[in-house]
């Protein structure tokens, strides 16, 4: 009994589910930010989709735009811990970019990792 009641409140999570929703993804967006006191916001854009999200740190910002492009794609979200080996990561100078608390505004494009099995 307790083994059907874990599995009717728990999701199995499949590895041809994940790589369907990462080819699901856009292959690029484009993040305008600003800092707005503490806060670092942004407005994403990719094709067909605009919406804004914020955060403390640049870590969380990044990771904030995509649980935020995840969402948009309608991707469960037991799959997002999946699919964060694979999500939009900004170059080496773009995360300094956002970083950096003297600068106050910018704009990264971001790429889809590369899929990997």
């Amino acid at each position: 009994m307790i083994d059907f009641i874990k599995k009717l409140f728990s999701k199995e999570i499949y590895e041809e589910a994940a790589l369907a929703y990462w080819y699901k993804l856009p292959d690029e967006i484009k993040v305008e930010w600003f800092r707005d006191g503490r806060y670092i916001v942004g407005k994403i854009t990719f094709p067909g989709n605009n919406f804004m999200t914020q955060a403390l740190s640049a870590e969380e910002f990044i990771k904030m735009v995509n649980d935020a492009v995840f969402a948009v794609y309608d991707i469960p979200k037991e799959y997002f811990k999946i699919l964060d080996n694979r999500k939009f990561k900004p170059s080496p100078e773009q995360f300094a970019k956002l970083k950096n608390a003297s600068i106050l505004s910018s704009q990264i494009n971001l790429e889809k990792a590369l899929a990997t099995a």
